[in-house]
């Protein structure tokens, strides 16, 4: 093991070339200590740490990340990647990009799984691992973020695009936030080609409710404008559900059945689109719709 000073002298010199939250990082925690020197990626450096997923943070905007490893005697290494998103709502969907885990008290919205904390906090993504889990490990991970978390400071605000989803699709349902056509078909796919127009510009909110296997799904779409928002309403149906391209009102509600079985819907309010997707009955669609497009008119 090093010595203490020399460790803490290390981490000083390497704060000196790191971005700004190298400093929310700790030096230690339950007996773990900070290995330097840290690793920094910033645009498309993300691809030589993470090759898999870097498209994923590209995805969410990242600005950088800071990397630290904490080693103890006898122990597993644990991993800290702190992520800056550059905003609290793309921190807020990065983080929605893998919901499965048990829920912690750490953070904003911690989820536990099989040695790995994430969570997020004002602009910032936090993921604290452990090489092995250990009940020592797993302790010590909880610390790490507990005071990532803490030297964060303050809440980030979820995107208010959230608060436009009708009731029936709040509380139990599976909700992402994203801007990539790359990000909605991982999981929910719709086509190859970007027939939304989807790109930094516009917001989408992806929501999933009922059962694996028969799960209702609504997208909605917020556009710059109310001219692109018509644009992409066009491109949808002519290459998703052409047999409802618009005939007159183009804003005006379409449901049809679907080579799958299922229903779609889809309307236009201003700058918004409402989709349902995996509707089990044409009424089903239908009404799933009219309770999302009146949740546009009324907030």
């Amino acid at each position: 093991m090093k010595p203490a000073i020399w460790i803490l002298s290390a981490l000083m010199m390497t704060a000196q070339n790191a971005p700004p939250q190298a400093g929310l990082l700790p030096a230690n925690a339950g007996g773990w200590t900070a290995v330097p020197p840290d690793k920094v990626f910033e645009g498309e450096g993300i691809f030589e740490y993470i090759d898999g997923a870097g498209e994923v943070y590209r995805a969410y905007n990242y600005r950088s990340v800071v990397s630290r490893r904490y080693e103890k005697e006898g122990a597993p290494d644990l991993i800290v990647d702190l992520f800056d998103m550059g905003s609290a709502r793309d921190a807020f969907g990065v983080f929605t990009h893998d919901l499965e885990g048990e829920r912690w008290p750490v953070g904003q919205d911690g989820l536990y799984k099989s040695g790995l904390l994430q969570f997020w906090r004002d602009r910032y993504f936090v993921a604290v691992s452990a090489d092995a889990e250990t009940a020592e490990s797993k302790a010590a991970v909880a610390e790490l973020g507990a005071k990532i978390a803490s030297a964060v400071g303050r809440d980030g605000e979820r995107p208010e695009l959230l608060s436009r989803l009708p009731e029936d699709f709040k509380g139990g349902a599976t909700v992402r936030y994203l801007h990539s056509p790359v990000i909605l078909n991982y999981h929910f796919f719709v086509s190859r080609e970007n027939i939304l127009r989807l790109d930094a510009r516009t917001e989408a909110v992806l929501a999933a409710e009922g059962e694996k296997g028969g799960k209702r799904i609504l997208l909605l779409v917020r556009y710059p404008s109310a001219g692109e928002a018509e644009k992409a309403f066009g491109s949808f149906l002519e290459a998703y559900m052409p047999e409802a391209r618009p005939s007159g009102v183009s804003a005006a509600p379409r449901v049809v059945k679907t080579e799958d079985g299922f229903w779609t819907a889809a309307g236009r309010r201003d700058v918004y689109l409402a989709l349902i997707f995996n509707a089990a009955t044409e009424g089903e669609a239908g009404g799933s719709l009219a309770a999302a497009l009146a949740k546009l008119e009324s907030t």
